[in-house]
């Protein structure tokens, strides 16, 4: 069917190219035919070339002879035609591609260049010699008219019909009906108006409004109002055109400057179209990728928020029963009268408890270093209160072993610094328990040295052991998540492999950077520094006054948490404390409860039935009077950050995590009473 319909267009063309070459006294016309043969020979499978090119053979011997062309020539004619198409196909392969596309600048140039003026130029020469030799007319005339005739001509029908056949078609140039045949039509009557009337040079119209159909039919609608310019102008011109711009010119010469008009206002159109088309592509491209870069957003975000939703969900889950283990572990540890194998068992109780909520703290921490969701808190801190802390923590686990633990202090450590301690006390201690789980026998040391600067004082901390040591080809994996030096330390010692990657991610965010020494059998030295800026005298000393502690004894605590176990260890600790404890098992219960009054602190659990715990701190701080001002405190598994920002945007003063430390609800009770005590009365003396 393709093959037929190439034919028929060959010779309608044909027939229609030969007519205005008589009408025109000889002069040859644009010769648009050789274009569809071409077209037909680089498009179509193979096994059609010779079916097509004996059909097109045959229409043009039937057009020359309708014409009046002597069977010779007329023979000669069809002859040299098919042989320029023929070498013009084999170019046009090579140049464009076996895809035959032009739908880019450099393939339409090369097309032009190497593919349709060298072929018409080479099949030229014998037509120029047949006529010469049949008809007598001069070589070079008869040369420079077939050359043009066939150039311009298949220059003109060639791109346009590979490009109508095989372009792309953009969603950009996508337009109503109504659209092209309104921007068609006015070519048309352009190119009437510049060739039909003689008082006016107005070849400049046709320019204008081809450029407007390049910029919004495109390609497809260039050429198409090239052809249909080049016809009409053409048209015209065989009847006599009145243009002003031809006025004088002889026959030949007046049909030769309409061709190259029509050519290059359809190559200037063709051009504009396709830069436009090669804009419209890559904004198209542009989108689509943006589309893929938002979706790919949107299902990271979600995979977040769902790893989140988890993390959050099976921490609490985990936390809840491990807050009644560790709690009442710690509630009979304090019974002296439990015998010593009681004791035992409990302390191994408590340890794997603890070991089991390091895992917890670590996959957490972990997450939250790598979604880079951790914030500093910079406040006024003492460098060597942090480390005796750090020590005093690390010195039970070290006795148990037979360690010796010490601390020694380099430089002005007693000088205050604006730091986040909980931060700096987590890397300490995640390097200090590391050293004392890898380590039998001997030693472990905490040093702490301040080298003074101007402004910022660089402090180095360094954890020295007489462990196992580390082989020197190991040590580039000791700061990669879920590594250990090898498979054996995991079942000896356990561990998730995470907690120095959590150190590693800790120090960076504080501009900081760690490493090590060590050597297989002679321990290991653990440093990490970090630079710190003084804080101000004003600042140490209203924070040191600000954390002055007042007395728990006697203090009225309510607690509100909805599972019986967690009251009952709750109000054990608290009693411990030397608080007096009053209960509530939901949101609800603890708003009437405020509501009366006569509570110091109120410890509220966060996920309850009726009424949930942040809803009842709102209420509870919308209550007129001394209960709005009752400071509400979470005490909750969820330990995530946004979890913790949640409480404090619904007037939670304070969070305190479960499995929940006596030591830490100690001393976060000391601290809000402490600042509720200055709020009531700023002078008052606190002790």
């Amino acid at each position: 069917m393709a093959a037929a319909g190439y034919v028929l267009a060959f010779g309608v063309s044909a027939l229609v190219s030969c007519a205005m070459t008589r009408q025109a006294q000889g002069v040859a016309a644009l010769w648009t035919a050789d274009a569809f043969l071409v077209a037909a020979l680089v498009t179509l499978p193979r096994r059609w070339s010779l079916a097509v090119i004996a059909g097109c053979v045959a229409v043009n011997m039937a057009a020359n002879t309708a014409n009046g062309t002597p069977v010779g020539l007329a023979a000669g004619f069809t002859a040299v035609n098919v042989l320029e198409s023929l070498l013009c196909a084999w170019i046009t392969r090579r140049i464009v591609g076996a895809a035959v596309r032009v739908d880019d600048l450099l393939r339409i140039g090369r097309l032009a260049a190497f593919a349709i003026i060298p072929s018409s130029a080479a099949g030229a020469i014998p037509a120029a010699l047949l006529v010469s030799a049949l008809q007598g007319r001069a070589f070079v005339d008869t040369w420079r008219e077939w050359f043009l005739s066939v150039s311009l001509g298949m220059g003109i029908a060639l791109p346009a019909t590979l490009i109508l056949l095989h372009g792309r078609q953009y969603a950009a140039f996508r337009r109503p009906l109504s659209e092209h045949l309104i921007l068609l039509a006015t070519v048309a009557v352009a190119t009437v108006v510049v060739y039909g009337q003689s008082r006016i040079p107005l070849p400049f119209l046709v320019y204008a409004v081809m450029t407007a159909v390049a910029f919004r039919l495109g390609p497809r609608g260039a050429v198409t109002g090239g052809v249909i310019s080049a016809l009409v102008a053409t048209t015209i011109n065989l009847h006599g055109s009145q243009a002003l711009a031809l006025r004088g010119m002889s026959t030949a010469m007046r049909i030769h400057m309409t061709e190259l008009f029509a050519a290059s206002a359809f190559y200037a159109s063709l051009v504009t179209a396709v830069a436009v088309a090669g804009q419209a592509r890559i904004q198209a491209l542009f989108d689509a990728r943006m589309r893929i870069a938002r979706d790919a957003r949107f299902k990271a975000q979600q995979a977040n928020e769902a790893k989140s939703e988890f993390l959050a969900t099976m921490s609490h889950e985990i936390r809840t029963p491990m807050n009644s283990i560790l709690g009442f572990t710690h509630v009979l540890q304090q019974n002296a009268e439990l015998p010593e194998s009681a004791r035992r068992h409990l302390d191994l109780i408590d340890s794997a408890g603890q070991s089991l909520l390091t895992v917890v703290n670590d996959i957490l921490d972990f997450s939250k270093v790598e979604a880079e969701e951790v914030q500093l808190h910079l406040e006024p801190v003492s460098l060597a209160k942090v480390a005796e802390d750090a020590v005093a923590i690390a010195g039970e686990p070290a006795r148990r072993k037979g360690l010796t633990l010490s601390l020694r202090l380099l430089g002005p450590c007693e000088q205050s610094y604006l730091a986040d301690e909980m931060r700096i006390r987590q890397v300490i201690l995640n390097l200090l328990n590391n050293a004392v789980k890898f380590t039998e026998s001997g030693s472990v040391e905490l040093s702490v040295e301040v080298q003074e600067g101007d402004p910022i004082d660089t402090v180095r901390f360094t954890v020295t052991d007489t462990g196992v040591g580390i082989p020197l080809d190991r040590r580039n994996r000791l700061f990669e998540r879920f590594s250990q030096v090898d498979s054996s330390v995991a079942r000896t010692y356990g561990g998730t492999g995470l907690g120095l990657a959590i150190c590693k991610g800790l120090v960076g965010l504080m501009d900081g950077a760690i490493g090590v020494r060590s050597a297989p059998g002679r321990g290991s030295s653990f440093w990490f520094e970090i630079p710190l800026a003084r804080a101000e005298a004003a600042q140490a000393a209203d924070a040191a006054d600000r954390g002055a502690p007042v007395s728990l004894e006697g203090a009225h605590i309510l607690l509100v948490d909805d599972h019986p176990m967690n009251r009952e260890l709750g109000s054990t600790i608290l009693g411990l404390l030397g608080c007096q404890v009053s209960l509530a098992e939901n949101g609800a219960q603890a708003l009437e409860a405020a509501r009366a009054g006569g509570f110091d602190a109120i410890l509220m659990d966060v996920h309850m039935p009726v009424m949930d715990g942040l809803s009842a701190a709102r209420a509870i701080g919308a209550l007129p009077g001394l209960a709005g001002q009752t400071p509400v405190i979470a005490m909750t598994a969820d330990v995530l950050p946004e979890n913790v920002e949640r409480c404090r945007q619904a007037g939670m003063v304070d969070h305190v995590a479960k499995p929940v430390r006596p030591d830490a609800l100690h001393a976060t009770l000391l601290r809000v009473l402490s600042q509720a005590a200055e709020a009531e009365d700023p002078h008052r003396a606190v002790a």
